[in-house]
């Protein structure tokens, strides 16, 4: 371990970060909410690429296309708990991620939990997947998601299937810490363990997230809350990334087992040591590694 990520766990330890998914559901939720009532849509500039909104269903896209044409494009979705909208800090990574792939970008501002039950986002981010496919052929299409977003990213696939779509499937998934409650009480005990190591995501978020996922709705499908049992069918390849020291990372096996399944190409990424969905926070050198790795896999 880097003296630099050594000094980052102690920060982020000492910052209580982990506090910050604490208290009751109604007060997490009230909390998001007058968080992403100041959050903006932030003004970027790039000279290779055009950045512009659209909307899908009444929720803003932005794309970042090449001025250069690219013949492929990445849905690149951006996690928070599905509580928090994406940060402008987060949106800017996406433009850099752009930039040092090629490819072109779809960022939705999903419907939040904070709102609507899940089920709203899973059909939103559909719809912009629909988009995408007028302009982009599938297997020139790759999808990536973090947190949350890797929920949503890979549970396309079980979305598809469930509802008997007529929606090809992309070329490659990566799944970041793909975010999902857990199935079982060996899920349970893994993430237990886990959180005594993790310094970002307390394992009982992982309880209150099914409560935050529902919205005060029943109808929510059990694949959307507890992935890792969602059907893979015709699912195309996979790439997973995990630091070892975080809560999610309890669910991995459960993944790999449904991977086998389904007959599904996979990779497991695992990062030695490391936290929640650390290749897209690149400022020690094991997270800047991380980031490379996988750039080079999404260019791929």
């Amino acid at each position: 371990m880097s003296f630099q990520y050594a000094f980052l766990k102690r920060l982020v330890k000492l910052a209580g970060l982990k506090r910050m998914w604490g208290g009751s559901v109604d007060e997490l939720v009230a909390k998001k909410r007058k968080e992403n009532a100041k959050n903006r849509i932030p003004e970027l500039h790039d000279p290779d690429i055009e950045i512009t909104k659209t909307d899908v269903m009444g929720f803003p896209v932005l794309r970042m296309t090449h001025h250069k044409r690219a013949e492929k494009a990445n849905l690149f979705i951006i996690g928070g708990g599905m509580v928090s909208a994406p940060r402008p800090g987060s949106v800017k990574k996406a433009l850099r991620f752009a930039g040092e792939t090629g490819l072109d970008l779809f960022i939705p501002y999903y419907p939040l939990c904070t709102d609507y039950p899940l089920t709203k986002a899973y059909e939103m981010i559909h719809e912009t997947y629909r988009t995408m496919l007028r302009e982009y052929r599938p297997e020139n299409i790759s999808f990536l998601g973090t947190s949350s977003g890797g929920n949503l990213a890979l549970g396309l696939v079980a979305y598809v299937n469930a509802e008997h779509l007529d929606t090809p499937m992309p070329e490659h998934i990566m799944a970041i810490s793909p975010g999902t409650c857990v199935a079982t009480e060996e899920e349970w005990r893994r993430m237990l363990e886990l959180d005594k190591l993790d310094v970002m995501i307390p394992a009982q978020y992982m309880k209150d997230a099914e409560i935050v996922m529902r919205c005060g709705g029943h109808d929510v499908p059990d694949y959307m809350i507890r992935l890792q049992n969602g059907d893979f069918t015709n699912c195309p390849r996979v790439t997973f990334v995990y630091g070892s020291d975080e809560t999610l990372y309890a669910c991995a096996p459960s993944f790999e087992r449904a991977m086998k399944k389904y007959g599904v190409d996979y990779k497991m990424v695992v990062g030695k040591g490391m936290f929640h969905c650390y290749p897209v926070f690149p400022i020690v050198p094991e997270a800047k590694e991380g980031w490379r790795q996988m750039v080079e896999l999404m260019k791929a």
